[in-house]
């Protein structure tokens, strides 16, 4: 080894810039000037010239720090005060927190409230049991919908006791009106055990007392509810809604056809499918580019389901997710164009004593009351016709539209649902629908003025609390639009 050796390594191993003079140089290794010291991977970018800590502003003189020196003190608090609000996180709190400051303020005022309501209702109950003149107890179907709110409101006011319900998994709105007594939640009514539905709202009824019982029915079709009318009839609760027999007569589209037809009301063009030959040689004949069409279950099994799907201009996204046979039928319906008209009508004995039509604003998405003396002559004089098993008492909804062009004016049926609809919004709460829509004519129903009322103000937070955590699916292809929501 040379001698020089041991010097090399030991300069080589050294973390401070030496430099070594000509005579301190080895012939055995190669020159060099100088050793660096290394940087890390972090900082290889930057050029080791600009690697440097800033620089101090340099000091103020001494004569004017003693001089400022009393501001100077005063003021350190409000810098510090400054920077600490200037800092980069509170933009972000403020940003994107907002959301969770509202609902959490929303929560504690729900929980703070909750406990005074329970006394109150407590309170309630019991100095309406002592009352030698006890409210009769009305049970409300539809827990989770505007319409059953507004509706559970309109019996209160007028002096009944209000029980609610809906089935499980969906959002129950009516447990938080101060207008309903208690609330309920139900099994979903299934085709293998209809009667477990009845059963559920008899052990309701029994255990309430409950006198009168008005579905809703916009979760579940009303097929359930005519199944458990006379299970509750026999404990001494009067439904309003018609026979099983009877609402399957409204809710199958080829029935409603059948009976406008026999009313000689104008009626859509339609075609029975029952097989998928059937669907094979309709999109063959060309008829699917003619307009807008949906096909919606028919029959007995049509009305228990309440299905209807918008289909494709072409054969080939076509992917209908349910069977069609001969029995399960099915019709196709081409949707005329036109006005579409909502109604909401009330049977008592079989004839229609209320009707409210509204217009629907496919721009605004909401529905206009307006007076409709033509969709009210169409709804009497269909109701006229019909031959139900015994007297109708309850609400039913239309779905008309007044055609364009040749026939301009002439109103057309799509389909009808049995149970209280969104126009009734428009009745008051003192009863009188004409003076409810008098004051709502031309303008669009808004949700949040339906929800909120002085005296009853949870159910317009709740809603607005639950809202933003739902998250709405992406839209679904042309072959598989979910069933409408009901009316």
């Amino acid at each position: 080894m040379p001698a020089c050796a041991p010097e090399y390594c030991r300069l080589a191993r050294s973390n401070t810039e030496l430099v070594f003079s000509p005579r301190a140089r080895c012939h055995h290794q190669p020159p060099f000037t100088a050793l660096r010291r290394s940087f890390s991977s972090t900082f290889s970018l930057i050029p080791e010239e600009r690697a440097v800590s800033p620089e101090r502003p340099p000091p103020l003189p001494r004569a004017l720090r003693l001089l400022t020196w009393g501001p100077r003190l005063c003021l350190r608090p409000l810098w510090l005060l400054l920077g600490l609000f200037a800092h980069p996180a509170w933009k972000q709190i403020l940003v994107v927190l907002p959301t969770l400051w509202i609902a959490a303020s929303l929560f504690i005022f729900w929980k703070c409230v909750q406990c005074p309501i329970g006394v109150l209702r407590m309170l309630g109950r019991a100095l309406s049991s002592k009352s030698p003149h006890k409210p009769r107890t009305v049970l409300i179907s539809g827990g989770s919908s505007v319409q059953a709110l507004h509706l559970a409101r309109n019996f209160h006011s007028a002096g009944a006791r209000v029980i609610a319900f809906e089935i499980e998994g969906q959002f129950t709105l009516l447990k938080y009106s101060a207008a309903v007594a208690r609330f309920y939640t139900v099994p979903r009514p299934h085709p293998a055990d209809p009667l477990a539905y009845a059963r559920a709202l008899r052990e309701i009824v029994d255990r309430e007392g409950a006198v009168f019982f008005v579905p809703v029915s916009s979760s579940t079709p009303a097929y359930y509810d005519a199944l458990a009318k006379p299970h509750l009839e026999v404990a001494g609760c009067q439904c309003f809604v018609p026979s099983a027999r009877d609402v399957i007569a409204l809710d199958d589209p080829l029935e409603l056809i059948r009976v406008s037809r026999a009313a000689g009301l104008a009626t859509p063009q339609f075609w029975v499918v029952t097989s998928d030959e059937d669907i094979r040689a309709w999109y063959e004949s060309g008829a699917a580019r003619e307009g807008r069409h949906f096909i919606a279950s028919a029959g007995a099994r049509g009305a228990r389901d309440r299905l209807r799907f918008v289909l494709p201009e072409e054969r080939t996204n076509f992917r209908f997710p349910r069977e069609i046979s001969s029995e399960k039928p099915w019709v196709i319906i081409r949707e005329p164009k036109g006005e579409k008209i909502v109604t909401c009508t009330t049977l008592k004995e079989s004839r229609a004593v209320n009707n409210v039509s509204c217009r629907i604003d496919t721009e605004r998405r909401g529905l206009v009351p307006q007076r409709d003396e033509e969709a009210d002559a169409w709804v009497a004089r269909f109701v006229s016709r019909l031959a139900p098993a015994r007297p109708m008492t309850g609400h039913v909804s239309f779905r008309l539209v007044r055609e364009e062009g040749a026939a301009r004016g002439r109103l057309v049926a799509l389909g009808a649902r049995v149970g209280v609809s969104l126009p009734y919004l428009c009745q008051g709460a003192a009863g009188g629908a004409p003076a409810a829509v008098g004051k709502l004519l031309h303008t669009v129903l808004d949700t949040r003025e339906a929800l909120f009322a002085y005296w009853d103000p949870l159910p317009y937070c709740a809603y607005y609390r639950a809202r933003p955590a739902e998250r709405r699916p992406p839209p679904p292809e042309p072959c598989k639009t979910p069933p409408n929501v009901p009316l």
